[in-house]
């Protein structure tokens, strides 16, 4: 049914997407449309939700021809007090993100004493889940090997990540990769993050691709003061980023003014080439979708479109108390239209 559907007003996709990737707030764009942000909230969330069916509709069947670079991206939400890390499957050749979820970490660092002391107020209340970024990481790598499976004959498969202890305890505890790995079929190599990054760098996907971030996402500039302040959303605008990265934005960029033959991301790899995906994409700004509409059901996504993910609390950090107003929260929303 209509994308637009249990709406009051109107507003067009392709344009907000636009708007999402020229580095622009949420706040600035509800100016420019004349629209609260609540408006602007619900519409990235419908964006985002129909990114990842394509992404669904893409990956049913699709062989995934290319070794693949793994690593963190790095940002805050809401405050450097809780940092967060986008841990982001990338083809080597492409640079198709595949796969990505989210961590929450605690502030380390170095920090005055009356940092550490709002630090100390917040751990009374909150701390990231142990094993975090393990558990998120094996959720990537696990959906990584299911669209590596569709390959016809299955052919050596590199996973380049750099040195994190934590990378190798996620595949060891996969039993599809020790499996794979018994055959000799799929190799973790590992890099210094402290190599130059260069085109040399066999991490050169995912830093190409952090640079790309930093420079289209509003919420992901240095020093930036439109960081988004609830999980949900700084998922679903990575869902966006990610998507107009993919199947929007031309695979490299020149001078010349018309990019109709110019060859995206998605082409590179032939993403785009069965009937349904195509037309998944023609739906992008028109359709809307469920989750009981999707085939594969990849477990990164899962968490995003049925908001699984909890909301660190606000904490007054004068009095160490959680406020009872101005806490965020995913408000309230249709399941019937979400699941």
């Amino acid at each position: 049914f209509s994308l637009h559907y249990w709406t009051h007003r109107k507003i067009d996709f392709r344009d907000l997407d636009d708007r999402l990737n020229s580095c622009a707030g949420y706040r600035q764009i509800g100016r420019s449309l004349s629209v609260s942000y609540r408006v602007v909230k619900n519409r990235v969330l419908r964006l985002a939700r129909n990114y990842m069916n394509l992404l669904d509709t893409s990956y049913v069947g699709f062989p995934l021809t290319e070794d693949i670079a793994f690593d963190g991206f790095e940002s805050y939400m809401r405050s450097q007090y809780i940092p967060d890390n986008f841990n982001i499957a990338v083809g080597c050749t492409s640079q198709v993100p595949y796969a990505f979820t989210l961590s929450l970490f605690r502030r380390r660092g170095s920090m005055t004493d009356q940092q550490r002391r709002n630090r100390t107020a917040l751990d009374a209340i909150w701390r990231p889940p142990p094993g975090d970024l393990i558990a998120s990481c094996r959720v990537v790598f696990r959906d990584i090997l299911s669209i590596y499976l569709n390959r016809p004959e299955l052919s050596p498969f590199v996973l380049t990540t750099d040195k994190k202890p934590e990378y190798r305890t996620a595949l060891k505890s996969l039993p599809e990769w020790r499996h794979l790995r018994e055959l000799g079929l799929v190799e973790h190599r590992t890099v210094s993050s402290r190599l130059p990054r260069t085109r040399k760098n066999p991490l050169f996907p995912v830093n190409y691709l952090d640079r790309e971030i930093r420079k289209n996402s509003a919420a992901h500039v240095r020093e930036t003061v439109r960081g988004d302040r609830e999980v949900t959303m700084t998922m679903s605008r990575m869902v966006i980023t990610l998507g107009y990265h993919t199947f929007r934005k031309p695979y490299r960029i020149d001078n010349r003014t018309e990019n109709k033959d110019v060859q995206t991301h998605a082409e590179v790899v032939n993403l785009l080439d069965n009937r349904e995906t195509q037309e998944a994409f023609d739906r992008l700004y028109t359709k809307r979708h469920l989750w009981s509409h999707q085939k594969l059901k990849a477990g990164w996504m899962e968490d995003i479109w049925l908001r699984k993910k909890k909301n660190p609390p606000v904490v007054c950090f004068r009095t160490g108390m959680v406020p009872l107003k101005g806490q965020p929260g995913n408000g309230w929303f249709a399941r019937h239209l979400l699941e």
